[in-house]
């Protein structure tokens, strides 16, 4: 099954936000960034419970940086840190429908932080890590659009 949707984020986890920011201004020349904290229920596997995240976002080419420094909960950044360092997680898509599973994806992740108008969860994550080397995040394309559109406003704003 081919995914529906458009690429649009690359997902990064750091141990500290601050640090993260700087290495990859220093690096590739990114930023400024647009810092967002986050604090929500949701499941990773069998565990539900609460999540908080330090976030910080912006463009990189076409597509958009965040840069995830998990805080609480037990969720797949965390554990990507925790058995794989800092790095590249997962890719984000923004998609008019959540059902998708591309050859037979388990979704693992769910976000009960913003949902669509059926209580679902607007943002997945399909554990591709097998297959791809990174999970799938499946991102309700209207959320994206408002995203993106405060991100795009943020950095109109600094002068990029």
């Amino acid at each position: 099954m081919e995914l529906k949707g458009d690429f649009y984020q690359i997902g990064v986890v750091v141990n500290d936000i601050d640090l993260g920011m700087d290495h990859y201004r220093h690096l590739l020349g990114l930023g400024p960034f647009w810092r967002l904290d986050t604090d929500y229920e949701g499941r990773y596997r069998g565990w539900r419970g609460r999540f908080a995240n330090k976030n910080a976002f912006t463009k990189w080419g076409d597509v958009y940086l965040e840069i995830i420094q998990p805080v609480l909960g037990e969720g797949n950044a965390r554990e990507w840190l925790e058995t794989r360092g800092e790095g590249i997680f997962h890719l984000g898509y923004a998609v008019d429908d959540l059902s998708q599973r591309p050859s037979g994806a388990e979704c693992v992740f769910e976000s009960w932080g913003a949902t669509l108008p059926n209580g679902d969860a607007a943002v997945i994550h399909l554990d591709t890590v097998p297959q791809l080397g990174y999970f799938l995040e499946l991102s309700d394309r209207a959320l994206v659009n408002g995203l993106s559109g405060a991100i795009d406003h943020f950095l109109r704003e600094a002068g990029n």
